[in-house]
């Protein structure tokens, strides 16, 4: 696979993030990401031409609040490009590129509401479907665009319990929209009483839309009330105990969920419960069954030491799934099974990045390593198919990360500081962020 470097100033945060940063459209690639500057965070955009084999220059979208302000891309069935700019219990705002196929020149950004955390489906009608965390951590907001209309707030998918509500909360969300119109999502709950308690609540849903987002159901066809709790959905994983620190990282999350040709929904879930690193594909039959298939020990086998800590997935037009895989040292920073908070806040080079491919929906798996130990690799992001870019068959997606580290530049002052201050003083590193693929 061909590596090219499209930043060398990427943010902390560069390629973090659920929504998508890449779509692929009748021979360009586009791609977003985060850059840091001395006048703050810039949201950033690139194509490739496949005929010319050449990148355009940066074009900047806006500015970000802070690391989270980061963008999500898609692309309609006309060939416009739709970039939403993330906020941080702030507003967020979309723009759409003023010609098809096109990153060179954009409409003014519009406002939409205020959240954290987007993302981002176009569907096969062309409306735009937004998923946000509400401010106050109160729960997941879904907002749409029809084609030609204005935003509008739908309903809100689910909410923060009341016994959480003045602790933090997250919601780790992905959606896909299947061939016969149905909205498909998976959503995580991590929720707290205090500082001491952080995460003590945490779970995976699974839920359903077919009619754009005004109701949601179970996959058994129940329709559920909304703003929902987890034992309204489906549950796919749930535990409320005390963690292994104050400030842990989720124990079991959703890492994508990808809708085949037949309308069937097939989720990534990483669990360190059970075991270290343990990562399943969920796959509901017919009758909303589900089926599990194991998939990180390949990886285990070539790397015996290494532990899977993060994932991202992809699937093409013949119903070929792509995972990529972080594996991370199995050492003294675990803490009880569990990846401890300050495993992924620093720079390192002992991690290695499997690429997973199976064609039969995790009965079997081919699998390849894309990077060794000796490099940092930072938050893989792949191109996914929500909007009107499609994955060919038989081909890899494109994918970017970022090298350097994961830190907060500065420390526990992070948020006193302005970006320019930290830059000048020489405490942060750039970091390049970079693009892989077969044909780039």
């Amino acid at each position: 696979m061909n590596h090219t470097i499209i930043s060398t100033i990427g943010s902390e945060r560069a390629t973090v993030g659920d929504g998508n940063k890449i779509v692929t459209h009748h021979g360009q690639t586009h791609i977003v990401w985060q850059d840091i500057t001395p006048e703050g965070y810039l949201n950033q955009i690139r194509s490739y031409n496949h005929q010319s084999k050449q990148w355009s220059d940066p074009v900047t979208l806006g500015h970000g609040l802070d690391n989270h302000a980061r963008p999500i891309l898609t692309i309609d069935h006309q060939g416009y490009l739709h970039v939403v700019l993330g906020g941080h219990n702030s507003p967020v705002t979309w723009c759409q590129s003023t010609h098809p196929n096109d990153s060179s020149k954009w409409a003014d950004p519009q406002p939409i509401g205020e959240g954290t955390y987007p993302v981002l489906l176009c569907s096969h009608e062309d409306t735009l479907y937004l998923t946000l965390r509400a401010n106050n951590h109160a729960g997941v907001d879904f907002y749409a665009k029809p084609k030609g209309k204005p935003w509008e707030l739908r309903s809100r998918i689910v909410k923060n319990a009341e016994e959480y509500r003045k602790a933090y909360g997250a919601f780790h969300m992905a959606m896909m929209e299947a061939p016969d119109q149905t909205i498909h999502a998976v959503i995580d709950f991590y929720e707290g009483q205090d500082d001491h308690g952080r995460g003590l609540h945490q779970a995976v849903c699974y839920t359903r839309s077919r009619d754009g987002g005004l109701s949601w159901e179970k996959s058994d066809g129940t329709r559920i009330k909304t703003p929902a709790r987890p034992e309204d959905m489906d549950i796919l994983a749930r535990s409320t105990e005390s963690r292994v620190e104050q400030l842990p990282r989720p124990e079991t999350t959703n890492q994508g969920l990808l809708v085949d040709s037949k309308s069937q929904a097939h989720i990534l879930l990483l669990s360190h419960r059970e075991q270290p690193g343990q990562l399943l594909l969920l796959t509901f039959d017919t009758q909303g069954t589900i089926q599990k298939q194991i998939l990180h020990t390949k990886c285990q086998e070539t790397f015996p030491n290494h532990r899977i800590t993060e994932c991202r997935a992809s699937i093409s037009s013949d119903d070929t799934i792509f995972i990529l895989a972080t594996l991370t040292p199995y050492n003294d920073e675990w803490i009880k099974g569990r990846p401890s908070r300050a495993l992924k806040m620093v720079e390192r080079n002992d991690e290695c990045l499997f690429a997973l491919t199976t064609r039969d929906f995790g009965n079997t798996c081919e699998v390849r390593t894309i990077l060794k130990p000796g490099a940092s690799i930072n938050a893989p992001n792949i191109e996914t198919p929500l909007g009107a870019n499609t994955i060919p068959a038989g081909k890899f997606p494109t994918f970017i990360y970022f090298d350097g580290t994961r830190g907060y530049p500065g420390g526990g002052d992070y948020y006193d500081k302005p970006v320019s201050e930290y830059l000048k003083n020489g405490e942060y590193a750039k970091n390049n962020v970079i693009a892989i693929n077969e044909s780039i």
